[in-house]
């Protein structure tokens, strides 16, 4: 079976832009709504004690399980189904030992029992500033997934080339904004700290 940084049976599908996601992942995302967390796993460094926020997380949905990545500035992979073994840990480069773990994050355990009542697709206004003439060049850029659960919510966003997870909806504003498959949230749950601050 292949692998993809150390996680066999994962290969991940990596996209740029919003619409793409919506064309190729839409209609899976949108099965999500109604259906509940029933559990979700990240990877931790057990000689660190800590989250290894580079590699995806795992959220098992109803009978669906997808797999979430972030990676460089503005890639995000959605994935279903893979046959990654959560009882078997990654492998990589160097000789950390690494678990598949439910309680590496707060926001994946709050969100484990709650219901998804919308996905959206977030993106990033990423401004440049050419320093030889103070012209400012500014593109949208693709950041990560949201998940309505009811009066809260998990965002899985890219935290400067790698995972940040975030409990809340995303944040609202000029630099932030969210694209949601239909049905859009009802309710306005709480939103997260801007990204890149």
């Amino acid at each position: 079976m292949e692998s993809t940084w150390g996680i066999e049976g994962w290969q991940p599908r990596w996209y740029s832009s919003p619409a793409d996601v919506a064309e190729r992942e839409g209609a899976q995302l949108q099965e999500l709504v109604g259906r509940t967390v029933a559990r979700a796993w990240g990877v931790w460094i057990v000689e660190e004690n800590e989250w290894f926020a580079d590699l995806p997380v795992i959220l098992e949905i109803g009978s669906q399980r997808v797999t979430v990545c972030v990676n460089r500035l503005e890639d995000l992979s959605i994935t279903w189904d893979d046959p990654i073994d959560t009882t078997t840990g990654p492998t990589w480069w160097n000789d950390w030992t690494l678990q598949w773990r439910s309680d590496v994050h707060p926001a994946l355990q709050d969100a484990v029992g709650r219901t998804v009542t919308a996905v959206g697709l977030t993106e990033y206004d990423f401004r440049l500033t050419d320093l030889s003439n103070g012209q400012v060049s500014s593109a949208w850029v693709l950041t990560g997934l949201a998940l309505a659960l009811g009066d809260t919510g998990l965002w899985v966003h890219n935290a400067c080339d790698e995972n940040g997870l975030q409990t809340g909806l995303p944040p609202e504003d000029h630099e932030h904004r969210t694209t949601w498959l239909d049905p859009a949230p009802r309710a306005t749950p709480p939103h997260g700290a801007p990204f890149f601050r």
